[in-house]
């Protein structure tokens, strides 16, 4: 598979976090977002998260095409990254569930305390529904149990957002799988056992457990074609990752 060459400048450069690990270099241009990887493979793994996705029965209105890229800077610095389609059309703006709830007078940990973590998934999803008119519940649990198969310990506040039109809020679709499948090589390096590795990484927001977060009952893989995608890709440690995660949730994969 030939690797695009994408070419960037400061001007474009994003100037907002993208990372609860730090900020990521992060390019507008032409309507695309570029990023640039920062601890190791992000790119791959967002690209390798869209192609799990899109062999799910995630509503294709919800999903990212994610793809591989190279990235030369002005200066002349190559980079590792992935690029995808800005979404969001015109007249639209990103609310993201930090924004939401903070802006109306709502603590997250407040809404969490206390609860399961399906009880705050719920409670949770009641004030979004309150706010925006949406029925997030099981969105959020399908996105979370998705995050769990993938290992995303990345889902902080600002990586679980909403639409606003003109007239209507609208579901946003799934984003942001960078920091995922042991991307990050400073916390889970490559000599660092994969059982180790996976026992490390921690889940956000609503529990650190993968397992526990992983509420849908409605979330399914196309076994057959996940299966098959991982024995035609030499993905490197991803293709004992997912092995793994197969066997873990196999009744999500049928």
């Amino acid at each position: 598979m030939s690797i695009p060459v994408m070419h960037v400048n400061a001007s474009k450069l994003a100037q907002f976090p993208t990372s609860s690990k730090g900020d990521q270099l992060k390019w507008n241009i032409d309507n695309l977002w570029i990023k640039a990887d920062k601890f190791g493979y992000e790119g791959l793994s967002e690209w390798v998260s869209y192609e799990l996705i899109r062999m799910s029965n995630v509503d294709k209105e919800l999903i990212v095409p994610y793809s591989i890229c190279k990235i030369i800077d002005e200066d002349g610095t190559e980079y590792d990254g992935c690029y995808s389609k800005n979404f969001l059309q015109s007249g639209e703006t990103l609310v993201t569930l930090d924004r939401l709830l903070t802006s109306n007078g709502y603590s997250f940990k407040n809404l969490v305390e206390g609860r399961s973590t399906e009880e705050a998934v719920f409670a949770v999803s009641e004030i979004v529904r309150s706010l925006t008119g949406l029925d997030v519940f099981h969105y959020m649990q399908d996105q979370l149990t998705f995050d769990a198969v993938v290992l995303n310990e990345d889902r902080h506040m600002n990586n679980i957002a909403f639409i606003k039109g003109r007239e209507k809020y609208s579901l946003c679709p799934y984003f942001d799988h960078g920091l995922s499948l042991l991307s990050d090589l400073i916390d889970y390096p490559e000599n660092m056992p994969i059982d180790v590795a996976m026992r490390k990484v921690k889940a956000r927001p609503f529990n650190t457990s993968f397992k526990k977060q992983a509420l849908s009952k409605s979330l399914r893989f196309d076994r057959e074609s996940v299966v098959k995608f991982v024995e035609d890709h030499h993905l490197g440690r991803i293709n004992k990752i997912l092995k793994v995660q197969i066997r873990s949730y196999s009744d999500l994969f049928v």
